[in-house]
């Protein structure tokens, strides 16, 4: 089960980088791997661990698109349109990682840091 809804995405996280058509499915994978990095100890959180575990759930949802895409973008056009991305700034492991320590920090859930950045 998903963290966060549409509705929280855009009405409280403010986010507006994933189309409502691609959310619950990005939502799913990023729950799933908060629960793994938290060893299932988000499933419980309430009060104000609660509120950052859906922040977290959001943010790595973006990550996750992010990865998908190809990496982070590196540079844009708009006369013949063209997007570039690079994977040389962070890898996909490190882009879900901060996605989700950001928020989950201040729980406890995580209590090391696997990569440097």
């Amino acid at each position: 089960m998903a963290y966060a809804d549409y509705s929280y995405y855009v009405e409280s996280y403010k986010g507006n980088a994933i189309p409502e058509s691609d959310f619950d499915r990005l939502a799913e994978r990023a729950s799933d791997y908060i629960d793994s990095i938290t060893r299932g100890q988000a499933a419980g959180a309430a009060g104000k661990n609660a509120e950052l575990v859906k922040k977290a759930a959001c943010g790595v949802a973006e990550a996750w698109q992010t990865n998908e895409q190809g990496g982070d973008v590196t540079s844009q056009s708009v006369g013949s349109w063209s997007r570039s991305y690079s994977k040389t700034a962070k890898n996909d492991d490190v882009r879900l990682w901060e996605a989700a320590y950001l928020y989950l920090a201040a729980t406890g859930y995580m209590r090391t840091v696997r990569w440097a950045k």
